[in-house]
């Protein structure tokens, strides 16, 4: 935040996140994020079923520390990574709690996984120390 930025970083961090839906609207979001570059990477190799799998274990990736329960977290945890997560699953959680843009980035990265092609960003390289 500047000296002459007069907002507070509640205001900023929600501008950040202040995209509409429109189909039209161009990819300026950062570029690791789906309203970047990340985010014109077209999805292929996908049935809608895979996509509705990707969703429902974005869920449970989503509610992480909301469910009070451990031993049940990490179940279903483990559920969502080797295939036996039934979607009735999804009843135990409380998606009250639940952060929703948490759910739409889980779910992108699910599909980027199902494509092969997780994490879908330019390899990073550390600088040297000066």
């Amino acid at each position: 935040m500047t000296d002459h930025d007069d907002r507070d970083l509640g205001d900023i961090i929600e501008s950040m996140t202040d995209h509409t839906t429109d189909p039209d609207r161009p990819f300026t979001g950062q570029p690791h994020t789906d309203q970047g570059e990340r985010g014109k990477t077209e999805v292929k190799g996908i049935r809608f079923r895979d996509l509705a799998d990707c969703m429902v274990k974005a869920f449970v990736n989503s509610a992480g520390s909301d469910v009070e329960d451990e031993g049940l977290r990490d179940e279903l945890y483990r559920r969502a990574e080797d295939g036996t997560l039934n979607y009735n699953d999804l009843y135990k959680l409380d998606l009250s709690e639940m952060d929703p843009l948490a759910l739409v980035q889980n779910t992108m990265c699910r599909v980027e996984k199902m494509m092969g092609i997780y994490p879908n960003v330019p390899k990073l390289h550390a600088k040297e120390d000066q």
